[in-house]
């Protein structure tokens, strides 16, 4: 399971997992050096299915339950911990929050990170917990309605009584949730938002694994220009999500400082049954290149779509689109073969860290290729659990552990994941600026771009 799978000895305090001094999964090496662990994938051979049941309590905020925005008692009865409540709590597990979304125009994506979390809590429990006490993820589902995720904030702070939370997984839904969880003082880890300043109004206690599109996406987009010698684009954007009205004020950015003509901007609506009249309109401006501000399975129909009416411009995306790309292909087909992304992950590393992790997802849950929302929500649970080990943080002690996680998680340098390196700073994840294509049917690292 993890670097040292020796059954722990009778009569023997535990040690932890992460290195610390007194760590028995962080030996000295021949040199003498010390050896920089993370945690190890368990056996393969386990389906996906079989390892998460019964890992998830599930909590689920509908329309009917959801008080509008996030009041102001709501917010005093969670910091006060809620009715009855004490520092102690009474908890026999180590729980954190997931806050997933089953609607929207990033579902698909929530998808995958809840299966990211789930995976990486099987293997802690599977390795004895941390300190020897279980973790437990508490579900919670805003079903894309920020008044619910406003309201479930202050639910999985003071009646869970929560120690740290992972999600939302869309920058839309982090905003309001990690804003919540900042003030209730509460860490909270987005496996994947990344619209420049997301985390404004959410520090010290949120933390996003996915770098802003600005920062990332921008530099390899304009490279994709130069190289291709595009010149003249057009954008399809949705224009119901904030965040992929981001997006397109990304590309008219990026378009704008490379000397890319815009000869057609078009807007439709998540979930739109057709997108013939917008890809028409698209086709007379006789664009190069289709910028997709779109979630995955929009942006792989509209793809479709451009094929059926035989359109050969460039498809191109920022580094959202890689990250649901098994989504997109699945919308798109063969249609999206070609399409050209910005990316930050590279789901077949070769570093030390991030192989054997992503080759033991890739058994267990018969994926040829581990999504980024996957290894981030992975990378997300194994840091909080880091933290709760380093900081000696015990069940029950809500909200000083609350406090321990933030300033561990602020302070982590390098964390080694599936992600590969993982350095926060003012709580955003530094990640490496790749360039994506589909090839037979699934988004690979274009090695040869640099």
């Amino acid at each position: 399971m993890w670097s040292d799978q020796r059954e722990h000895p009778p009569g023997r305090p535990r040690e932890g997992l992460y290195g610390r001094t007194r760590n028995r999964y962080s030996p000295e090496t021949n040199s003498g050096e010390k050896r920089i662990w993370s945690p190890r994938p368990c056996s393969a051979g386990a389906s996906h299915a079989r390892q998460m049941k019964g890992s998830t309590m599930i909590t689920t905020g509908t329309a009917g339950r959801v008080a509008v925005g996030l009041t102001v008692a709501a917010l005093a009865l969670a910091a006060c911990g809620g009715e009855g409540s004490d520092s102690g709590g009474g908890s026999k597990t180590l729980k954190i929050g997931l806050v997933t979304s089953s609607a929207g125009p990033f579902a698909s994506n929530a998808k995958t990170m809840v299966a990211g979390a789930e995976y990486a809590v099987k293997l802690l429990n599977d390795a004895g917990g941390v300190g020897g006490v279980k973790l437990e993820l508490v579900k919670v589902d805003s079903q894309n309605k920020p008044t619910a995720t406003a309201t479930l904030i202050p639910e999985l702070a003071a009646k869970q009584k929560v120690l740290a939370i992972v999600g939302p997984v869309d920058s839309a839904g982090c905003e309001v949730a990690c804003s919540a969880a900042n003030k209730l003082k509460v860490p909270i880890v987005s496996p994947g938002a990344a619209r420049p300043g997301v985390l404004q109004n959410s520090r010290p206690y949120g933390f996003t694994i996915a770098q802003p599109d600005a920062d990332n996406s921008t530099p390899v987009l304009a490279k994709i220009i130069q190289s291709r010698k595009l010149k003249r684009a057009a954008i399809i954007s949705d224009e119901a999500n904030a965040t992929t009205k981001a997006q397109a004020d990304l590309f008219r950015k990026v378009f704008g400082s490379n000397g890319v003509e815009i000869v057609k901007s078009v807007t439709f609506k998540s979930g739109d049954s057709s997108f013939a009249s917008q890809v028409t309109s698209i086709a007379a401006a006789k664009p190069d290149v289709l910028a997709l501000a779109a979630g995955p399975d929009d942006a792989g129909r509209i793809a479709r779509e451009a094929r059926s009416q035989r359109q050969d411009f460039t498809l191109l995306g920022t580094g959202s689109l890689q990250s649901g790309g098994a989504a997109y292909v699945a919308a798109g087909g063969k249609d999206t073969e070609g399409t050209l992304a910005a990316a930050q992950f590279d789901p077949h590393s070769e570093t030390p860290a991030a192989k054997p992790l992503l080759e033991a997802a890739q058994t267990a849950t018969g994926q040829a290729d581990i999504p980024l929302n996957f290894a981030y929500a992975f990378d997300a649970v194994h840091m909080i659990a880091k933290a709760i080990e380093e900081k000696g943080v015990k069940a029950g002690d809500t909200e000083k552990g609350r406090v321990a996680i933030q300033e561990a998680l602020n302070a982590m340098q390098n964390y080694q994941g599936m992600a590969d390196a993982t350095t926060f700073k003012d709580g955003i994840a530094q990640r490496p600026q790749l360039q994506a294509v589909v090839k037979d049917g699934k988004f690979v690292i274009d090695k040869s771009a640099g």
